[in-house]
């Protein structure tokens, strides 16, 4: 071959090079977009394991309940005929069980959503609702009464008396920061937010735009030690309109966005002083914009009296946050094993708990993740210390395809072992186009605690709400009805508000309320250990948890097969230790701190 060929087929190469490296910067410009989802065509599932009898059914008695609730996303069609699809809309709503009258009746607050800036629309705007316990699992709407018609565009809310004078008040989180509502007895709330400091400072970007916190899940406890409660606040991301970016799931039309185009938000801690919120984020150490937080939860992981603060973050590593006193903390997810999977990666985390589930005294936290990634299940192995026990568990399989929200340990039959209850729904409505093994409405599911260190799916068999396909977010479980056994109510995106009951027969339990000294009159932070017959149980009367959303503080023990209590004990807030031997079981025992 001459050179002068050599030469020429050189060139020839060269051309096509610059002309590959060219084309996609001839062709027309679209919108950043997420990559398409490929069709699962040849997804086979896996083997399904037998289906188990569920030892527990529930009922739908929403229509019976009296609650009349819509959740409202303010979405919206712009003047091209495109859906909005702005971010915030498909991820509420929460909701709270607490008794916020003091009747002995627990009551339930839904949060709702409003529209968007510049989009207000002349009809009256929605707001969340605040449903009281008449009895008889009926409920009567008293949110106008009660002051509470006030729109906000909200996420969740947890209930807690943080003045001390012995009435839970309120706490909403929003797309705009945290607002706080104070209960001034008689069924009045007074919002006071402004007045005891409780700002949420505006992020900026170096684009020269601007925007509100993101809050989502919320605490309240005592992180200090002083006898106080102060306010820990999980934020999400930097979203507003105008910075809202294009997302495809189809390569078509736009979708709602994953959290990974957008900038993370660092959560807030807020210490009480002299009845007063003081922002002490960056000094307290839980200052960390890296995170994308959803849910979070309170646990003692080193047993040393102070509440440790652990969250879930979508798409970014989990953190734990070590509570080292005097308001003082050390974000220690990576070397407590609970930031990655067991494969080194990040999860999209929504929901959250934590439970001594196996009653061995070692805490395990579980979170609820996206669709094609299972639960996660970190197990205690030494103080502050975790494994990933998802597979051990026996959860992998029966979670794995579905989008989980909402979730919450419980003993839901009363057998003295801690079950689980998921949430599910996905966050785009046409998923199932894109991926016809994954669909956008999906029914919850109930994982019966086999009391050997595993669970076993119940769902198939627990009754038509576990067959009945929602947009499930927040979840929260209560004794609404007041007979000992615990009832579900769930919250679903751009739907109602449920109520399930739990129709099982009578058993043997014991419900424990506590009522603390001081500022603390919930006793947040304590820890009830009950003994009966060889089985010793743990609960942390605790706010948060779940997604969005706060169970009731009362804390229900099932005693299975035994037929007494022989002890139980409490260790408060203060470190001091109250014991109780024998008590009277199937009654709320109320416990005081003396």
């Amino acid at each position: 071959m001459s050179p002068s060929m050599v030469s020429r087929r050189f060139w020839w190469i060269g051309a096509l090079v610059a002309v590959a490296i060219a084309v996609p910067f001839l062709l027309p410009h679209k919108p950043p977009a997420q990559t398409p989802v490929i069709k699962q065509d040849s997804y086979i599932p896996p083997e399904p394991r037998p289906v188990a009898a569920a030892r527990v059914t529930f009922t739908d008695v929403t229509e019976q309940s009296g609650i009349r609730f819509k959740h409202y996303t303010g979405a919206f069609v712009d003047e091209g005929h495109h859906d909005s699809r702005y971010m915030p809309e498909t991820m509420g709503t929460g909701v709270v069980i607490f008794d916020f009258d003091g009747d002995g009746k627990p009551d339930i607050y839904v949060v709702n959503s409003s529209d968007f800036p510049g989009r207000q629309s002349p009809r009256p705007q929605p707001t969340g609702r605040l449903y009281r316990n008449l009895g008889n699992l009926r409920f009567e709407d008293v949110t106008e009464s009660a002051g509470l018609a006030q729109s906000c565009y909200g996420m969740g809310a947890i209930a807690a008396d943080y003045d001390g004078d012995g009435r839970p008040d309120l706490l909403v989180t929003t797309w705009g920061g945290p607002r706080l509502f104070h209960n001034l007895g008689g069924g009045k709330f007074r919002e006071v937010t402004r007045e005891v400091g409780l700002t949420s400072p505006r992020w900026h970007d170096d684009s020269g735009h601007e925007g509100p916190e993101w809050a989502t899940g919320a605490l309240m406890f005592d992180a200090d030690g002083d006898g106080k409660l102060d306010i820990f606040i999980a934020n999400y991301v930097h979203w507003s309109p105008e910075v809202d970016l294009y997302s495809t799931i189809d390569g078509r039309r736009k979708s709602y966005a994953k959290p990974d185009i957008y900038h993370g938000s660092s959560p807030r801690l807020y210490l009480q002083r002299a009845g007063k919120f003081v922002d002490v984020t960056r000094d307290s150490g839980v200052a960390n914009g890296e995170g994308k937080a959803l849910g979070v939860a309170l646990w003692d992981f080193d047993n040393d009296g102070r509440p440790d603060i652990v969250v879930a973050n979508d798409t970014q590593p989990n953190f734990l946050y070590h509570n080292l006193g005097g308001g003082h903390f050390s974000e220690r997810g990576v070397a407590a094993g609970i930031a990655y999977d067991e494969n080194g990666t990040t999860r999209a985390g929504m929901g959250i708990d934590v439970a001594d589930y196996m009653n061995d005294g070692r805490a395990a936290i579980a979170i609820a993740n996206f669709s094609r990634e299972p639960v996660s299940v970190f197990k205690m192995q030494a103080p502050g210390v975790f494994r990933e026990a998802t597979q051990q568990a026996g959860i992998a399989e029966s979670t794995y395809m579905v989008l989980k929200f909402g979730l919450v340990f419980a003993d839901l039959d009363l057998d003295g072992w801690q079950d689980l209850l998921l949430a599910d729904g996905h966050i785009e409505p046409r998923i199932n186009e894109v991926e016809e093994a994954i669909t956008y409405r999906e029914p919850m599911k109930l994982l019966g605690n086999d009391g050997k260190g595993g669970f076993v799916d119940w769902s198939e068999t627990a009754g038509a709400p576990f067959s009945t396909p929602l947009v499930g977010r927040g979840l929260a479980v209560g004794d609404l009805d007041g007979d000992g056994d615990l009832d579900i109510v769930v919250a679903e995106n751009g739907g109602a508000l449920r109520i399930f009951r739990n129709e099982s027969p009578p058993k043997s339990y014991l419900r424990v309320k506590l009522r603390g000294l001081g500022q603390n009159t919930d006793a947040i932070g304590a820890m009830i250990t009950l003994s009966s017959g060889g089985l010793t149980q743990h609960r942390m009367v605790r706010t948060g948890s779940s997604y969005l959303s706060q169970s009731e503080l009362v804390q229900t023990f099932g005693l299975g097969r035994h037929a007494s209590v022989d002890k139980v004990s409490i260790r408060w807030p203060d470190g001091k230790q109250t014991e109780i031997e024998h008590p009277v079981i199937r009654q709320t025992l109320l416990v005081e701190e003396r």
